[in-house]
């Protein structure tokens, strides 16, 4: 899903050894030259996901760039692309565009996670899946404000270092726009579907699991169970948000690569799996990939 703008919560000091187990995945990437680091984030968080392990903690204090799908201070270019994607043109309500039995579950649901009808009445229905989702994890526990991106972005610019994106808020939102109303709506259903009987937040739990303890047959048990679902929404994240994205995240670090030397790039860790997964794709073009954890 499109990353939710957070405010950047602060990063520690690199603590000691023992103080925090591997996280994620990370791997090292070298093209001969110079050597990049790549970790797995999840675009939620929690309280006690930091510190970071020593290692990485250390390499971020030291990092000249860090990059992002998105720069999670970048307001502006989120602001442009969700009113030019995600928001309906002045006038237009999505009451007004779906069936009567979808307007109900989705009034329900917004009453549900306390969320206000008002500002979103010119949600598109994918939005609207976007918005109950990110509020459906709130209020289980994990929240927008402690997403790893924003920790790692922290970190790295309070010793001067860049962030750079890889993609845009631009990218990301057009994806959404090629859907049509009637699949817009579906991927709606789909994701009423799944906060109704706690599924979304259940999956979530498990990858969050997985990321805790670095467990790479977790993070492969989570793509398979997007596989096996053959519900729309389920399809179009595997297809669209996932596999189409790959190829030019890896040209994204493999670009950042031979500019820089111990620069850090970091992406959700659904990206980093399988054969078609972004470090499969970088050892394909010659680069020297070494899974550290």
């Amino acid at each position: 899903m499109p990353e939710a703008l957070a405010q950047v919560p602060s990063a520690p000091t690199p603590a000691g050894p023992h103080a925090a187990p591997p996280r994620g995945a990370l791997y090292q990437i070298s093209d001969g030259h110079h050597t990049l680091l790549l970790f797995g984030t999840i675009h939620v968080g929690a309280a006690d996901f930091y510190p970071l392990e020593p290692r990485l903690a250390q390499a971020l204090a030291e990092a000249p760039v860090l990059a992002l799908e998105l720069d999670p201070g970048n307001a502006v270019a989120l602001q442009a692309a969700v009113r030019r994607h995600a928001l309906y043109p002045d006038g237009q309500r999505f009451q007004d565009q779906l069936d009567p039995a979808l307007t109900q579950r989705t009034l329900a649901a917004l009453q549900r996670y306390q969320l206000p009808l008002a500002p979103m009445q010119a949600m598109r229905p994918w939005m609207l899946a976007m918005a109950l989702t990110v509020q459906a994890y709130e209020q289980h526990g994990y929240h927008a404000e402690l997403a790893v991106d924003s920790y790692l972005a922290n970190a790295v610019r309070q010793h001067g270092g860049q962030v750079m994106e890889l993609e845009s808020a631009e990218r990301q939102m057009g994806i959404f726009s090629r859907l049509n109303g009637a699949q817009q709506a579906q991927f709606l259903k789909d994701s009423l579907d799944e906060l109704e009987d706690d599924d979304l937040t259940r999956k979530l739990d498990e990858l969050v699991g997985a990321w805790r303890h670095a467990d790479s047959a977790g993070f492969a048990a989570a793509l398979k169970e997007l596989r096996d679902d053959d519900s729309f929404s389920n399809r179009f994240t595997l297809q669209a948000l996932l596999e189409e994205r790959n190829p030019g995240l890896a040209d994204g670090i493999a670009s950042l690569l031979r500019k820089n030397d111990q620069a850090i790039a970091a992406i959700g860790i659904l990206h980093l799996i399988g054969p078609d997964g972004v470090p499969a794709l970088l050892a394909r073009k010659g680069l020297q990939v070494r899974q550290l954890y």
